[in-house]
């Protein structure tokens, strides 16, 4: 089974491996994906070839050769097995916890046989075991459930098998977040936990059912969509504000409808006054040109014919 292994940037500053063809490099990292957790295997140039270069017309047995001649690999025969061994695999490769033992023997003959805990995961202790001696897998070699995609080990450093579901290219998503909710969510890891409740949501004001008494509903429709186009929307505070203002006034919709008029933000109940004495100024600062002109009676001159 092939796996994830890690490359360094010192492969490519290798002066010795430079040496090489740049098919036989290829053929040095692949040999790392096919090698167990020791770093060692199956000496088989056809099946190799047919793993790694299934398209290409390359002389596998050639390449090996050329890798040994460097020393970046040893190849030897021990009480019946052909293997290839890749040098210092352990010194730049860091197995994922839960990859199998090696069945391959070392020049010597001799197992490495590590010591498992809970879930299959490799405690960091180990033992040499000649492969006369032992079958060539232990019941407790590996955690059973690991091809079929379990998660058992927690650990950013190891490599992952590639097959495995967990893997992915984003280092955040290979390890799940710890559950929230505080220690009893942290003792239960597997059980599912209730999501928060969604506070509701405040409801829209509208400033049309916010009219005062004693302003006629049509004008103070108007005001609101004028305050809308002038982009100074009506708030609850500001509608209360105005109908205070407007609720000791004798005539709040002209008040209003000359702030239409005007292009005004706001209302200036003082210009206008009783019918027959209406101001029509705009307030300091203003640029508007409307002027409301106060009606003209007879009454306003006994003494004069108009």
């Amino acid at each position: 089974m092939a796996r994830a292994r890690n490359i360094k940037p010192g492969f490519f500053e290798n002066e010795v491996l430079a040496e090489l063809g740049p098919f036989d490099r290829l053929l040095f990292m692949g040999l790392w994906t096919l090698a167990d957790r020791e770093g060692r295997l199956e000496d088989r140039p056809k099946r190799i070839r047919m793993k790694l270069f299934p398209g290409d017309d390359y002389d596998v047995e050639r390449g090996l050769e050329a890798l040994a001649g460097k020393g970046f690999i040893s190849r030897y025969e021990v009480e019946g097995h052909a293997v290839v061994e890749v040098a210092n695999f352990l010194k730049h490769q860091k197995p994922h916890g839960t990859e199998k033992d090696s069945t391959l023997p070392d020049a010597n003959g001799f197992l490495t046989v590590n010591e498992r805990g809970k879930g299959g995961c490799v405690t960091g202790k180990k033992r040499l075991v000649h492969v006369k001696d032992t079958p060539s897998t232990e019941e407790n070699n590996v955690n059973p459930t690991l091809d079929n995609s379990s998660v058992t080990v927690d650990s950013p450093s190891d490599n992952a098998l590639i097959l495995r579901f967990t893997d992915s290219p984003n280092p955040e998503e290979e390890h799940p977040l710890p559950p929230q909710g505080g220690d009893d969510a942290a003792s239960s890891p597997g059980k599912a936990q209730p999501k928060p409740e969604r506070k509701p949501r405040a409801p829209t004001f509208d400033p049309v059912s916010a009219c005062p008494d004693c302003v006629t509903p049509d004008v103070w429709a108007k005001w609101v969509q004028h305050r809308r186009e002038i982009r100074k929307p009506l708030t609850p505070t500001s509608c209360s504000q105005q109908g205070e203002d407007l609720a000791s006034h004798p005539r709040p919709d002209a008040v209003i409808e000359l702030s239409i008029a005007n292009g005004w933000q706001g209302l200036f109940p003082g210009k206008i006054g009783a019918p027959g004495n209406e101001v029509g100024r705009a307030p300091p600062g203003s640029t508007s040109a409307v002027l409301v002109v106060p009606t003209h009676t007879q009454e306003m001159y006994p003494d004069e014919r108009i």
